[in-house]
């Protein structure tokens, strides 16, 4: 995400609103905030658990008209990596919600909005696999 974060602002954004299940509290949030500021993006870090649907909807409520929401590149990802058998339902979710839960609400929630892009981040091991991690594989293949 910061990567991303970085390009858009060398980019020319304006302003990025980023969001996170921990928000400021993410290691190297504040640093990150700061250099994308002095490089003169402005920056809103918000915490937000983007599977959380009403949260998701609280959040983008509170966007405020002097920066309306242009786009959404989401992100987010969880591993829980096990062989399949030891994968249960709660693993499952674990990993799907951030990811693909996520995404559905994105999409519905900003549905209504003028974006230039919305763009979900996958993987290549949605498409070959990866040795324990097929939950993660399902929750890439989903977008």
């Amino acid at each position: 995400g910061a990567a991303v974060a970085r390009w858009l602002a060398a980019e020319g954004a304006d302003h990025l609103l980023l969001t996170s299940r921990r928000g400021t509290d993410a290691p190297g949030a504040a640093d990150l905030v700061r250099e994308l500021t002095d490089s003169g993006t402005e920056v809103t870090l918000a915490a937000c658990d983007v599977a959380d649907r009403q949260a998701l909807a609280a959040l983008l409520d509170s966007v405020p008209e002097e920066h309306p929401l242009t786009a959404v590149l989401h992100l987010a990802g969880v591993l829980d990596d096990g062989v399949l058998d030891a994968l249960t339902p709660e693993r499952f979710t674990t990993v799907l919600a951030p990811k693909a839960d996520a995404a559905r609400h994105l999409h519905e929630l900003t549905a209504g909005h003028d974006l230039s892009a919305f763009v979900l981040f996958s993987s290549l091991t949605a498409t070959v696999g990866g040795a324990g991690q097929a939950n993660y594989a399902a929750a890439n293949a989903y977008l």
